[in-house]
C-alpha cells in the first residue's frame, strides 16, 4: 500500500535520446541484461560509480546486484546529472526523462533504498511501500541544485526495478525541446505505436534541467536564460565547424570596413599596448571574479596566461607563426566571462560555459577587426579559444578522451592546445599545473597513437 501523502508521486530515469528507439523496442533494460543480449547504448552514467554499482549486491528479494536492476531516482532535480553536465561529457537537451509512477512500487521485482546505492557502505533496501517515509523526502523534494554536506546520498534515493521496464510502465517522457519531442512522436508513429505523452518541464512540480537561469534577471542576457548551463561536446564540435565556416564565408564576400588589426602580429603589439582596443576585451578589463580557482579579475589573469606562454616547452617548440596564433587566442580566451553586465553587481562568478561564449564572441572579432587572415589562423584561433580547458578537464575532473580524440588534431595542433593549457593553469594553481604538465605528454602519445 502506498501512504496516501505519497500517491501522486514519480520516480524518474534520464538517458540519452539515442537510447529511445531500443526503449521502445525492448523496454528499459538493466545494465547485465543489455549486456546479454548484446544491445548497444550511449552511456551517460559515471563510469566510476558505474563500476562501483556492478559488485554491490542487493540484500532482498528479488536479490541479484545492483546491475541487475533498472534504475530510476525520486528526485527530479538532480544532482547527478548535474555533476555529469558538468564535466561537459553530455549534450543536455539530448537527456531525456522518463516518468513511472510510485504505484508501480508494488509490484514485486520492485525496490528502493533510502540513499544512493553507489557508496561504499550500501543504503537500506525496501521491497514494502509501506516504509517510503523512511526517506528524506525534503532533500528528495528540493529544487536547490547545491545539497548540504553529508545528505547529497538520502536525496539521490533510489527506485530499482529488477531485469527489465515494459513500455506501457512509461507515463511521460520529459524533454529539453521541441526536436526531442518531434523525434520520439516520430519514432512512436513508425513503430506503429501510439506514445505516451511527451512534455517539458515543469512536470509535477518539478524541473529537471539546468539552465542558465542567471541571466533571466538581465538586460542584455535575459534571453540566454533557457540555455543549456553547459554545452557538451557534440554541440561544441558543431558550434567550432559552424563559426570557423561563418568566418570564412564572411570574409570571402566582404571585406572588413575598419579593422582594428592589420594581422596576428599587429594585434598582438596593439592589445599589449592598449588591452581594451576592442569591446570584447574592455568586458573584461578589471572585471572581478568570485570563485573558488581564480582571485584576481580576468584581465589580469589573461596577461598571466600571456606572459606564462614563454616559459613552457610546448610553446616554446612551436615556430614563430604557431606562437603568434596561440599568444593572440591567450588575449581571447576568456573574453566570454565578459561583459560585467552579465552578472549581478558586474562581479563574475564561477562559469563553466564561458569556452563557449568566448567562442562566439570570435566571429565578430576575426570578421570585422582584421585586414588579414588565413584560414589556417582562423581555424586554430577558434580551436584555441573554444577547447582552451579541454586537456586540464580531461587530465584532472573527468572530461571524456573522446572529445579530443574526435577533433581528430595532428601532433602540432595538440602541442598548441598543451602550450595554452599550461599557461592557463599555472595562472591558477601552482600545484595543479605540475600534475598537469606531468600527464600531458602521455596523454598525447595515447591520442597519436590510437
Amino acid at each position: 500500500m502506498i501512504p496516501g501523502k505519497h500517491a501522486n508521486r514519480y520516480f524518474y530515469h534520464f538517458t540519452h535520446m539515442e537510447n529511445v528507439e531500443s526503449i521502445i523496442d525492448n523496454g528499459l533494460i538493466s545494465t547485465n541484461e543489455k549486456k546479454l543480449r548484446g544491445i548497444d547504448h550511449v552511456n551517460i552514467a559515471n563510469k566510476n560509480i558505474q563500476n562501483r554499482r556492478s559488485g554491490t549486491q542487493v540484500p532482498c528479494h528479488p536479490h541479484g546486484s545492483i546491475h541487475d536492476y533498472v534504475p530510476f531516482y525520486f528526485a527530479g532535480t538532480n544532482p547527478m546529472l548535474l555533476s555529469v553536465l558538468n564535466n561537459k561529457n553530455i549534450d543536455q537537451p539530448y537527456v531525456v526523462y522518463i516518468a513511472v509512477s510510485i504505484n508501480k512500487l508494488k509490484e514485486k521485482h520492485v525496490i528502493y533504498t533510502d540513499a544512493s546505492a553507489n557508496t561504499i557502505t550500501p543504503p537500506n533496501f525496501y521491497s514494502d511501500p509501506q516504509y517510503l517515509d523512511n526517506l528524506n523526502w525534503t532533500q528528495i523534494d528540493s529544487k536547490r541544485w547545491g545539497t548540504p554536506k553529508g545528505e547529497l546520498n538520502a536525496r539521490m534515493a533510489e527506485v530499482l526495478v529488477y531485469n527489465n521496464v515494459p513500455l506501457d510502465w512509461i507515463e511521460c517522457f520529459i524533454v529539453f525541446n521541441e526536436l526531442c519531442k518531434k523525434r520520439i512522436k516520430e519514432l512512436f508513429k513508425e513503430k506503429g505505436l501510439d506514445a505516451p505523452k511527451i512534455t517539458y518541464e515543469p512536470f509535477n512540480d518539478t524541473n529537471f534541467y539546468f539552465t542558465k537561469f542567471f541571466f533571466r534577471d538581465t538586460k542584455d542576457f535575459k534571453d540566454r536564460g533557457n540555455e543549456s548551463l553547459v554545452t557538451g561536446p557534440k554541440m561544441l564540435k558543431a558550434l567550432y565547424n559552424e563559426i570557423t565556416k561563418e568566418i570564412l564565408d564572411k570574409r570571402s564576400k566582404v571585406k572588413p570596413s575598419n579593422p582594428s588589426f592589420l594581422n596576428v602580429k599587429d594585434a598582438i603589439v596593439k592589445i599589449k599596448n592598449n588591452f581594451c582596443i576592442i569591446d570584447e576585451l574592455k568586458g573584461i578589463n578589471k572585471l572581478e571574479t568570485k570563485n573558488d580557482v581564480h582571485s584576481n579579475t580576468v584581465c589580469e589573469h589573461t596577461k598571466d596566461v600571456v606572459k606564462n606562454l614563454s616559459s613552457n616547452d610546448y610553446y616554446i617548440g612551436l615556430d614563430a607563426e604557431d606562437k603568434s596564433i596561440v599568444k593572440l587566442a591567450a588575449y581571447f580566451h576568456d573574453i566570454g566571462k565578459g561583459p560585467k553586465s552579465k552578472w549581478k553587481d558586474g562581479v563574475q562568478p564561477s562559469y563553466a560555459d564561458h569556452p563557449v561564449d568566448s567562442l562566439k564572441m570570435m566571429e565578430r572579432i576575426l570578421v570585422e577587426e582584421f585586414e588579414e587572415l588565413s584560414e589556417y589562423e582562423i581555424n586554430l584561433i577558434c580551436l584555441l579559444v573554444g577547447y582552451h580547458d579541454l586537456i586540464g578537464e580531461i587530465l584532472g575532473k573527468g572530461r571524456s578522451e573522446k572529445e579530443i580524440r574526435d577533433l581528430e588534431l595532428c601532433s602540432n595542433e595538440l602541442d598548441i592546445l598543451a602550450a595554452i593549457t599550461l599557461a592557463d593553469i599555472k595562472s591558477i594553481n601552482s600545484d595543479w599545473f605540475d600534475t598537469i604538465e606531468e600527464k600531458i605528454p602521455d596523454l598525447l602519445e595515447e591520442i597519436l597513437d590510437n
